[in-house]
């Protein structure tokens, strides 16, 4: 069992996910985003751990697909109920609860995706506002027009 109060197992999102074995308050931090950090990353670098990657600040790359990294399920969500925050100061990132989040809850947060990455990813949140793609909440409306208009007309 972890000690920050959450596990791992299958979600109704998509493959395994973060629950929740405690509640948490707004403001608490759940996890920790565990790995280790890179300026640089390669094709060679992603092609085992590519949903694992986090780019935690401009130029700063997190692998978390290592065991150790408790945080590496959580899901995206377009109604997350959690955020990552990276700490400048210690140098490390952290699930926080943007909601109240209670024991056996999915534990999600918003991947910011650009448009351009999120095309290649599709969401199964399944939330009413869900976009279909995996894509920062900012760029949603932008990626629905762009999507309205690049189907194909007869």
């Amino acid at each position: 069992m972890s000690p920050y109060g959450v596990e791992s197992k299958t979600s109704p999102i998509e493959g395994l996910g973060l629950f929740a074995t405690q509640s948490f308050s707004v403001g608490q931090k759940i996890a920790p985003y565990l790995g280790h950090t890179t300026e640089r990353i390669d094709s060679a670098m992603t092609a085992k751990s590519a949903t694992y990657w986090l780019e935690i600040k401009a130029g700063l790359w997190l692998d978390g697909s290592s065991a150790e990294n408790p945080a590496r399920h959580a899901n995206h969500s377009c109604t997350p109920n959690a955020e990552l925050v990276y700490e400048e100061q210690t140098h490390e990132a952290w699930l926080i609860a943007t909601h109240a989040i209670a024991t056996d809850d999915e534990i999600t947060f918003d991947y910011g995706f650009s448009i351009a990455e999120g095309l290649f990813h599709p969401c199964y949140c399944r939330q009413t506002n869900c976009a279909g793609h995996i894509v920062a909440a900012p760029l949603r409306p932008a990626l629905r027009r762009h999507l309205r208009f690049s189907r194909s007309r007869d």
